[in-house]
């Protein structure tokens, strides 16, 4: 059986859209599914709505980094903050995405929101008085917990406002819109802390009031019929099963090379006689060449619904590319070689996400859409953490380089495995 073919998750089964199915023609020019797409006001809607409740997210890292060593004096007080966001969001996400599947959305979504201001509100101020780590860390890991699976919530919400041929345009282009604000984000914290570093703690609680505000000009998405799942670990197990299985090793592999890249690149910048500093230009170039090839992307798709196993294919072919175009990193010595092997390797990324989320919204059950998107952001926040660990643990040794060679081992090595996996299925 191929990997289009019949379930391959638990309770997934065919369900109707509420918008019913667009009519596709088949031809128009490389650009019509977007055209198309954005002709429709709920998606404008929904693209505005989800651009701030994203935003807060892209900001809080590099805001938290600053803040802290702002209030604490060292900048690895600052870091221990913004590490407890990620483990706090990783850790909650699948329960509260759980949550928000049994809510009508995107009502549901004003507690989380209100609570994510109330609280980075309190950060902030705590951060201004100077207030020591036991009481940011705390503090911190509940900034994380509280919006835990609230942008997995505005993707299950997406299969109730786009008809049915236009969700993998929806995808790609919500792909690289993300991109987008992983450069407005830490952009906008940048010039925020040259008045006050504090400031960009506070306006993550800004981001999220604009959400909610916003969300009223949504329609409802009423939430499924069926009985409540428990909040238990061994709940998770049905998603770990074919193709979400790999979907969600992906994005594991995904968050572990970053986290290798993201840890080891600045040492390997010093290393080879630039500034550390650079890695935030270095940055904004990988995520501008990540929207370059999501862009890319959409306009080969004319609003018709690709197979599952198309749609597979490429998206294991593009993390094995991510993952072989990251070797250069460790092997070149100088700022501008490192951008274009960076930009190189990026202009896959966006593709393969918006092809990784098509594919899970497919086979995620109606009743546990929010959850299961939540449950890959969870897998890429560990990911992250276990790159960077790899990386604490490898730079004495190995030093910077050495370390960067494993950036690509894991996304090469799960694309291997998934195409011989489901080659052996065919």
């Amino acid at each position: 059986m191929g990997a289009g073919d019949g379930p391959a998750s638990p309770e997934a089964k065919e369900r109707p859209h509420a918008v019913g199915v667009a009519p596709a023609s088949g031809h128009g020019g490389p650009w019509q599914a977007q055209r198309e797409l954005w002709g429709e006001p709920s998606w404008r809607r929904w693209v505005l709505a989800s651009s701030f409740a994203r935003l807060g997210g892209t900001m809080a890292p590099f805001a938290l980094l600053l803040a802290g060593a702002q209030a604490t004096g060292a900048f690895s007080q600052g870091a221990w903050m913004a590490s407890g966001y990620a483990m706090g969001m990783a850790a909650a996400a699948p329960f509260r995405g759980r949550t928000l599947d049994r809510r009508r959305l995107p009502g549901g979504l004003r507690g989380p929101l209100l609570a994510q201001a109330a609280v980075f509100l309190a950060l902030a101020l705590a951060c201004f008085f100077k207030a020591s780590l036991w009481v940011l860390l705390p503090l911190s890991v509940v900034g994380g917990v509280v919006p835990a699976g609230v942008v997995a919530a505005y993707r299950a919400l997406l299969p109730a406002l786009v008809p049915k041929a236009r969700l993998e345009a929806a995808f790609a282009i919500d792909a690289v819109l993300m991109e987008v604000q992983w450069i407005l984000g830490p952009s906008l914290v940048g010039v925020l802390a040259l008045a006050h570093a504090t400031l960009g703690v506070a306006a993550i609680a800004v981001t999220g009031l604009s959400a909610l505000a916003l969300n009223f000009f949504l329609p409802d998405r009423e939430p499924p019929s069926g009985p409540p799942v428990a909040a238990t670990l061994a709940s998770l197990a049905p998603f770990f099963q074919g193709l979400p299985r790999l979907l969600y090793l992906s994005s594991l592999a995904v968050g572990v090379s970053w986290g290798v890249v993201d840890a080891a690149l600045p040492p390997r910048l010093a290393e080879v006689g630039s500034r550390p500093e650079a890695w935030g230009g270095l940055t904004a170039l990988l995520s501008a060449a990540s929207a370059v090839g999501g862009l890319l992307y959409t306009s080969t798709l004319k609003g018709r619904v690709t197979g599952d196993g198309v749609i597979l294919r490429r998206c294991l072919l593009f993390l094995a590319l991510w993952g072989v175009l990251l070797v250069p990193l460790a092997l070149v010595a100088n700022l501008w070689a490192l951008g274009a092997a960076l930009a190189a390797a990026g202009i896959f990324l966006a593709p393969q996400a918006a092809m990784q989320a098509t594919l899970l919204q497919r086979q995620l059950p109606e009743s546990r859409q929010a959850e299961g998107f939540a449950l890959s952001n969870a897998c890429f926040a560990l990911g992250l953490s276990l790159g960077s660990g790899l990386v604490a643990a490898m730079l004495e040794r190995a030093g910077p380089h050495g370390a960067l060679l494993t950036a690509g081992v894991l996304p090469v090595a799960v694309a291997t495995v998934g195409v011989l996996v489901w080659r052996s299925r065919a």
